[in-house]
């Protein structure tokens, strides 16, 4: 998805804003929080960045009617938010090995979150209800991949995962309850299908790691397997490029799209990326199919010309 010259330019300023307070911290945390938020920063070549995390509150802006200065806060808060989380996903995901340098990272990251949102919140007692709210959800969105088959069962899990986002449109509408909850919805659903779309890309990993994907969720509902049962890659790569199962998993972010469209579009920037979300998966899908066909076409082309 492409952004406007205006939103390119409020990124770069966001992370630039970030490196210089990551380089205030106390070494050797300096130089590896750098390095660390490198990764996520568009302008170091990182394609799979959750641009989300920091356009959200400009997507959101011109219905909250909220000062660019609070847009730029919220973005930075983000990017130090999402460092945070990262990090303790990573953490999790890899139990057996105790990263102190991570550990300690990850809460410097937190703390900045913290601070720029705790300012914006119209009380305190405001923002630790938004806080601990945000940080249950986002416990809860985890433990839930060992409870029960979020992509069919409980969707909002995956959203969940990373309700801190959502102390973005929770300060932006403050004043605002129906509006806060319509843009509470409208991210949720969008993360839903963000997950899908880093769930495509990392189902192979995700195998390896024992992590919940909602790629091997479909496999394993389409195929009636018991979750006991161990599923290869090579599984899920027969059921993608012979049989088709990534149409019928693109399909569920699509009726997601048209069920956002054919409510009242309170926040058209934000439906735009999703839209784009849905449509990259839909489109590699249809790509697959063009090349099993062309695989076949040639095949009976080389049959005809033995005859």
């Amino acid at each position: 998805m492409e952004f406007s010259i205006e939103l390119q330019k409020e990124m770069q300023r966001a992370f630039r804003m970030c490196r210089d307070v990551v380089r205030q911290f106390p070494p050797p945390f300096a130089e590896s929080g750098v390095h660390y938020l490198n990764r996520f920063d568009p302008e170091h070549g990182n394609s799979s960045t959750n641009y989300i995390c920091c356009l959200l509150p400009y997507w959101l802006r011109v219905a909250a009617k909220a000062s660019i200065e609070t847009c730029r806060e919220i973005a930075e808060a983000n990017i130090f938010g999402m460092l945070h989380f990262h990090l303790q996903d990573a953490l999790i995901d890899q139990v057996s090995q105790k990263d102190r340098t991570s550990v300690i990272l990850s809460q410097l990251f937190h703390a900045e979150m913290n601070v720029r949102y705790a300012a914006l919140f119209p009380s305190a007692s405001h923002f630790r209800q938004a806080l601990l709210s945000c940080t249950s959800q986002w416990a809860s969105g985890l433990a839930a991949e060992q409870r029960n088959d979020s992509f069919f069962e409980r969707p909002q899990d995956l959203a969940d995962r990373s309700a801190p986002l959502l102390l973005c449109p929770l300060v932006l509408f403050a004043e605002d309850p129906f509006l806060q909850k319509q843009a509470i919805h409208d991210v949720g659903e969008v993360l839903i299908t963000l997950q899908m779309a880093d769930d495509w890309a990392d189902y192979k990993q995700d195998l390896q790691d024992g992590s919940y994907n909602c790629l091997v969720s479909l496999y394993r509902k389409e195929y009636a397997q018991d979750p006991k049962i161990s599923v290869f890659p090579s599984d899920i790569d027969q059921a993608v490029y012979a049989k088709g199962m990534l149409s019928r998993y693109a399909q569920f972010s699509t009726e997601r799209q048209l069920r956002l469209q054919q409510a009242q579009p309170y926040f058209p920037d934000l439906l735009d990326f999703h839209k784009a979300l849905a449509g990259d998966l839909a489109k590699i899908a249809e790509q697959i199919e063009r090349e099993k066909q062309k695989l076949a076409l040639g095949g009976l082309h080389y049959w005809l010309m033995d005859q």
